[in-house]
């Protein structure tokens, strides 16, 4: 079916009648009331054989102005026609699966190993919608436990101060001033990108 029918028929079908409807109320009094519903019927029932037409053509896309729409009974939209200018869209990859490592059985009451490998499928689903898969939740791990004195290191900051670093890392200013070897007077002239340790 033409496209420029197409749109005569939707005029016909969603927009002629309220305009119809509200004409044929302002000229009730000059034309009469059997007049009134003989246009009204001729108007519903051209908008009625509009929409009928509609839903049995096979236009599958139209488009007005950037949207598409899909006219009732045409087919879904993957069997579509497409114009050129609209690309096929790939289906979405399957979600990464996780699967517990070989030999490891879970124990009554002990919580799943936070340890996972991660497969991925490489055919897509055939179905739209993936369907849930079972996995094993990671559990917390504790964090681990702080590094020896020497190991832990810090880099001053813009606008860092000497007692900010000592509550910020739960020390003691006088501690933190004898692990770095440093007198008040030094601490209190600190300069960026200067490295403390932190006991």
């Amino acid at each position: 079916m033409p496209e420029p029918l197409v749109y005569l028929l939707l005029i016909v079908a969603l927009v002629l009648p309220a305009p119809g409807v509200i004409l044929l109320r302002l000229l009730w009094p000059r034309i009469g009331q059997q007049s009134v519903v003989i246009g009204a019927a001729t108007l519903f029932t051209c908008a009625i054989l509009s929409a009928v037409v509609l839903a049995r053509s096979e236009v599958h896309v139209l488009r007005i102005g950037s949207y598409s729409l899909l006219l009732p009974g045409t087919q879904p939209l993957d069997a579509a026609v497409l114009l050129p200018s609209e690309a096929p869209v790939a289906p979405p990859p399957a979600p990464p699966t996780r699967t517990p490592r070989p030999g490891a059985t879970p124990t009554p009451g002990a919580a799943p190993e936070a340890t996972a490998t991660i497969e991925a499928s490489a055919t897509p689903l055939p179905t739209a919608t993936p369907e849930p898969t079972a996995t094993i939740e990671p559990t917390a791990t504790p964090a681990p436990p702080p590094a020896p004195a020497a190991g832990r290191r810090y880099v001053v900051q813009a606008g860092d101060t000497f007692r900010a670093i000592a509550e910020r890392f739960g020390v003691s200013v006088p501690d933190l001033l004898r692990a770095n070897n440093l007198t008040p007077e030094q601490a209190d002239n600190l300069r960026v990108g200067q490295e403390l340790v932190i006991p």
